[in-house]
């Protein structure tokens, strides 16, 4: 599917002087207002890579070095969407506190003419190629694990508006950010199999729009797992989502199942599924590889 996308996305860039009085007379343009007016600004009409829910923080940072990398298949009836993804984090002067760079730096996708005019896009031929936004994110580790005291970590994330085709409904083309304070506790299964850790997250999601009467969508954040160990294999389950107050399809909700096989001491293997529950039209899959120093 990724090589199919690329293949046939391909040669459907942009294309200058495109005439647009098939979108005016869809969507009833009134003459003057500017077109991104008429988009809804929302995970619910967007690309799967335009507002995402962001990872469940699980109390504290990785304490080492890591770089990952992946490939990502979005898929629902009207949208199929491929991309490679990227992260880098590494600790801040101490294993306490942390950076970490997120970026979707090519994405493949392919819409059907309702998915085209349910999202309001202007792009004619609902196919080609787009580049996603850089997230940078500061961990800091509050409160370390002791005894009946849980980690306490925070998080403030910025979303650049390095995300192109606004006018294909596939990123803002606008800044946002987003904080978080997660707690969680460790647990030592019996034996080769158990409980690893349980954690919970709440936080604050703001991101622009380009509504005069509403420039930002502001939303509370929040999200819960808990991880099980079977043998060198990581199972984490997680609920997560944001409820924004505009009521556009700005509430997300998804299920995340992590499956991660750790290889030697520094290399690993990792399978996300995630399934949208509510405002999040897409079944997801990403399959990626790790390493840390």
């Amino acid at each position: 599917m990724f090589l199919a996308l690329v293949l046939a996305g391909a040669g459907d860039l942009p294309v200058c002087g495109q005439d647009f009085d098939w979108w005016n007379n869809k969507h009833q343009w009134d003459g003057h207002s500017s077109w991104t007016r008429y988009l809804i600004i929302s995970p619910s009409f967007m690309g799967p890579n335009a507002l995402p829910v962001p990872e469940v923080k699980k109390g504290k940072p990785f304490g080492h070095q890591l770089i990952e990398m992946g490939i990502d298949g979005h898929y629902n009836k009207g949208d199929q969407t491929s991309n490679l993804y990227s992260r880098i984090f590494t600790p801040l002067f101490s294993r306490r506190a942390g950076l970490e760079l997120s970026y979707v730096p090519l994405e493949f996708y392919r819409t059907d003419t309702l998915t085209r005019d349910l999202r309001r896009s202007r792009e004619y031929d609902a196919r080609g190629i787009s580049y996603g936004d850089l997230y940078v994110g500061t961990f800091i580790h509050l409160v370390e694990e002791n005894g009946w005291i849980p980690d306490v970590m925070i998080s403030i994330h910025i979303k650049t508006a390095s995300g192109t085709r606004l006018d294909a409904a596939r990123h803002t083309d606008a800044p946002g950010y987003y904080a978080d304070l997660s707690a969680g506790r460790s647990f030592e299964p019996a034996g080769k199999y158990g409980l690893n850790r349980i954690y919970g997250m709440v936080g604050f999601y703001a991101y622009q729009t380009y509504l005069t009467n509403y420039l930002q969508n502001d939303a509370f954040m929040y999200g819960a797992g808990f991880d099980v160990k079977i043998g060198r294999l990581f199972m984490d389950h997680q609920l997560g989502g944001y409820a924004g107050y505009l009521n556009n399809g700005d509430r997300p909700l998804v299920y995340r199942l992590n499956l991660r096989m750790d290889f030697r001491s520094s290399l690993g293997l990792k399978l996300r599924f995630q399934q949208g529950l509510n405002d999040f039209p897409f079944t997801s899959l990403r399959i990626s590889v790790s390493y840390r120093f």
